[in-house]
């Protein structure tokens, strides 16, 4: 089987993720897991489709790095965007929603000079800064790896409109839970600005990544060659 027909299997990801999580939740009868088990599978598997169709593989190792990269993927999805639809089964609703004000920031570098500014800043916020600063750097990295994307900018620019993406899902997702009662809401959810400039900053490393390294450097200017 050619590597071009190979990276099909990485749908077998989604797909395993869809039935592990539907077979839990009839095991358990917990019909909010069961929801969410169908909604993130079907997200999960879409991006995947989309990933699958758009990368260009060459070789088995280009093979085990793209799994890397459906795998980081899924890890993302689940640290900063998963959708707890289910949950909404288990809760009142009350339609008291309001925007939660002390879970946005829009003021640039606030966060980011209020972290640094405390006489012993926590290891929590520190690390939350630093995780920020360097999260979709594997995401740019990839987009160019695998020419998903052809130049560096375009790469830095998706990661912009995604990390844009992630906190207007916090924001909503802080929102809707003000309307039921017993919703609790994820754990790290809120809206920042700064959020958005370090994670464009992460972009740009995973692009410098990419052109510092020789190696790397090659692989992206031959297929531009090529092409």
């Amino acid at each position: 089987m050619q590597v071009k027909q190979l990276k099909y299997l990485m749908l077998c990801f989604p797909l395993l993720y869809l039935g592990y999580g539907i077979f839990l939740a009839v095991q358990f009868g917990s019909r909010p897991e069961f929801i969410n088990a169908v909604v993130n599978g079907l997200f999960l598997l879409a991006i995947t489709a989309i990933l699958i169709k758009l990368a260009h593989l060459k070789n088995g190792l280009d093979f085990v790095w793209f799994s890397v990269f459906i795998l980081y993927i899924f890890v993302l999805h689940h640290l900063v965007t998963y959708i707890a639809a289910g949950d909404f089964a288990n809760s009142t609703y009350t339609g008291d929603f309001h925007i939660q004000k002390d879970l946005i920031n829009l003021e640039p570098f606030t966060t980011i000079e209020n972290t640094f500014r405390q006489t012993l800043p926590t290891m929590p916020t520190v690390i939350q800064i630093i995780g920020n600063a360097l999260m979709l750097a594997p995401l740019s990295f990839f987009l160019l790896y695998f020419k998903v994307v052809k130049r560096g900018s375009i790469a830095i620019l998706i990661v912009f409109f995604t990390s844009c993406g992630i906190e207007l899902i916090q924001f909503i997702q802080t929102t809707l839970v003000t309307g039921f009662s017993g919703l609790a809401l994820p754990s790290g959810r809120s809206t920042d600005i700064d959020d958005v400039i370090l994670n464009t900053l992460s972009g740009s490393v995973g692009v410098l990544c990419i052109y510092l390294v020789p190696a790397f450097r090659k692989r992206v200017k031959g297929r531009r060659k090529r092409k």
